[in-house]
């Protein structure tokens, strides 16, 4: 045989036998990657609203490239810890301990109450499956990967501790003296001192330094160096008059900052500084990366500070300012992650959407403070929060690869409150529990205890009841809040709460639509030992978390609960709730998709949170943990 055709055999062959290592490079290269986002209290039904009137352009290009669906339902309670345990893990509050946002910790005394951001998940989530599994992952801000409470991703970022809340804070400026700088001033030099309250570094001063640089024969101090030490060293921060300015703080190894506005007039005959709350992040990843993050990024700013812009502190512009400053750090620390360590999980968050909802959220005539102008303004503010997490949407869009998938998720809706209701009030009023001389919980004479959170209240029982006295206690608290109404001479009192100084005939008028709407305030009774808490899947029987309270409690819709011992019923504090049933379509959540896996232009019916972990499982090819609870979205699948 030629030689010649002997080899071009022989390449064939190997060809087809061997294929190329460009093959298996190709093969590596794109393996799927998952970007998830999680909006807080993000509402299916006003998400498909605003994209109908093209409020949303980012979210409506997502359902056009991707898969939409009709809804998602999410898990009993509806409140944002187990709503997320859900997302994270693919199994119900019974598995993942976060049974609330707020429980009774089983091993210490009745009033002790824990937080659920702080605790460690009982089933193994998404970035630790994945972790083990030999993926590389990230976590930003997601509630449950506190990495200091649980298994961490390899990059993790998180909220730290606030070493100062916010405050507006007068300034008096007087002659300085012993001042380093080198900048000329053409008015007499003048300094103030900022006292910061910090956790970690008491008595800690700032000064700062008023110039004039404006050569215009008036005195107009228009430019401030703020020093810890009266000399202008290049580290120091200099800002104008009445413009944003942002110091870090460090204190025992740790970074934490906040921003700041000068408020003054030209010769600081009137002058104060709004400072934000001192911030700071939990930053876990290997060598130098916090490092890196803080170098690039600088510590994290607050989240909101509404409390400011209900006092007059600010602005709604400031206030709005704040909040995207926030959401933009988030979101650029969350795609520089991606694009520098390039995970193949990487799961972010933003909470500005629930936030806005529980304080503005005002769409019912009940609501304390309702007004049709008032409603119609309010109605902007929740806009504007949907509008910024489009942009976090447009964002992470556009920095997707050929190979990365993108969910877009959120835990619940939101739903209006006018009223909440007190119900360890009535547990006291029926002799279930007890008080001390102080008004606290006495540990040993109560019978039960509520701890409410939302629209939910876990109701537990005194483990020292025998069981014959936990089985009569069991029937007294759902006899009280089965029938429990609000009594003929409270109607018109509660209801002047909501109208304030309004005309009788105004009230009088109110009472049976309110009425109607308040048959039942307390909706739904779980009893642990019989419905461990109904969700999307129905649990096991056996399935009982210690956790749980004996009796979960619902609120009807309208209606929030707390757990102090005030009025059994007044106007409610927040404007916005969830924690109620999530069948109520205020409630139901989003589920939108993107990716070389997903189908375009398409439809799927109603999910359930449970089904976005076992569907990330998929993606990512790695074996899914025995107690998922939810399935494979196979319809959104190509």
């Amino acid at each position: 045989m030629n030689k010649y055709y002997f080899y071009i055999i022989i390449f064939f062959i190997g060809a087809i036998v061997f294929p190329s290592s460009g093959y298996a490079e190709d093969r590596v290269e794109q393996e799927n990657k998952v970007v998830l986002i999680s909006f807080d209290g993000m509402r299916n039904d006003l998400t498909k609203e605003y994209v109908k009137k093209g409020k949303l352009p980012h979210i409506k290009a997502l359902m056009k490239n991707g898969v939409a669906a009709k809804d998602s339902k999410t898990v009993t309670p509806s409140l944002t810890a187990p709503s997320h345990a859900a997302i994270a893990s693919g199994a119900a509050p019974s598995e993942t301990g976060m049974v609330s946002n707020k429980w009774q910790d089983p091993q210490k005394e009745l009033a002790n109450g824990e937080s659920a951001f702080h605790q460690p998940l009982d089933k193994s989530p998404l970035w630790a499956e994945a972790k083990k599994n030999g993926k590389t992952t990230a976590t930003v801000l997601f509630p449950g990967s506190n990495p200091s409470a649980g298994t961490q991703a390899d990059y993790a970022v998180y909220y730290g501790e606030t070493w100062a809340e916010s405050s507006l804070d007068k300034l008096q400026f007087k002659k300085a003296e012993s001042w380093k700088h080198t900048e000329s001033s053409f008015s007499p030099l003048k300094e103030a001192i900022l006292k910061l309250p910090l956790k970690k570094a008491k008595n800690k001063e700032i000064y700062i330094l008023a110039l004039d640089t404006s050569d215009d024969g008036k005195t107009n101090y228009n430019r401030f160096i703020f020093s810890e030490n009266r000399s202008a060293d290049p580290k120091d921060v200099i800002v104008n008059a009445n413009e944003w300015g942002s110091i870090p703080v460090e204190a025992d190894g740790e970074s934490a900052g906040f921003w700041f506005k000068l408020k003054i007039d030209p010769g600081l005959e009137k002058a104060s500084i709004y400072r934000t709350s001192v911030t700071s992040a939990l930053i876990e990843g290997p060598d130098g990366f916090e490092e890196e993050l803080l170098s690039k990024f600088g510590f994290i700013p607050v989240q909101d500070d509404t409390k400011a812009f209900e006092k007059k502190w600010i602005t709604r512009e400031e206030y709005e300012e704040i909040s995207s400053r926030f959401v933009s750090w988030a979101t650029d620390v969350s795609l520089y992650i991606k694009e520098e360590y390039q995970p193949d999980l990487l799961m972010f968050y933003t909470p500005q959407i629930d936030h806005e909802s529980h304080h503005f959220l005002l769409t019912d005539p009940r609501q304390p403070g309702y007004s049709e102008e008032n409603s119609q303004k309010h109605k902007k503010y929740i806009e504007w929060a949907y509008k910024l997490s489009d942009n976090v949407v447009g964002q992470t869009m556009d920095s997707l690869n050929g190979e990365d998938h993108l969910l877009v998720v959120s835990d619940h809706g939101m739903e209006p409150v006018h009223t909440i209701l007190a119900p360890n009030t009535l547990l006291k009023e029926a002799g279930l529990l007890k008080t001390d001389n102080k008004g606290k919980v006495d540990e040993e004479y109560s019978k039960a205890m509520a701890v409410a959170s939302g629209s939910a209240a876990q109701i537990y029982l005194n483990e020292n009841l025998t069981k014959k006295e936990k089985e009569k206690a069991t029937d007294q608290v759902e006899k009280l809040f089965s029938e429990y109404k609000i009594k003929p001479e409270f109607q018109t009192k509660v209801l002047k709460g909501y109208l304030g100084e309004a005309g009788d005939s105004i009230v009088q008028g109110q009472v049976s639509h309110f009425n109607q709407a308040a048959k039942q305030f307390f909706h739904y009774l779980f009893r642990k030992e019989e419905k461990p808490y109904q969700i999307a899947y129905g649990n096991k029987k056996e399935n009982k978390h210690p956790n749980q309270g004996d009796i979960l409690l619902l609120g009807s819709r309208g209606y929030m609960m707390g757990s102090s011992l005030t009025s059994p019923h007044m106007p409610a504090i927040e404007l916005g709730s969830h924690g109620g049933n999530p069948d109520r379509k205020e409630l139901r959540a989003v589920f939108f998709a993107h990716g070389p896996s997903f189908k375009k232009e398409h439809r799927i019916s109603s999910i359930t949170t449970l089904d976005i972990a076992p569907t990330v499982y998929k993606l990512l090819d790695i074996p899914a943990p025995d107690f998922l609870e939810g399935e494979v979205l196979k319809d959104a699948l190509d």
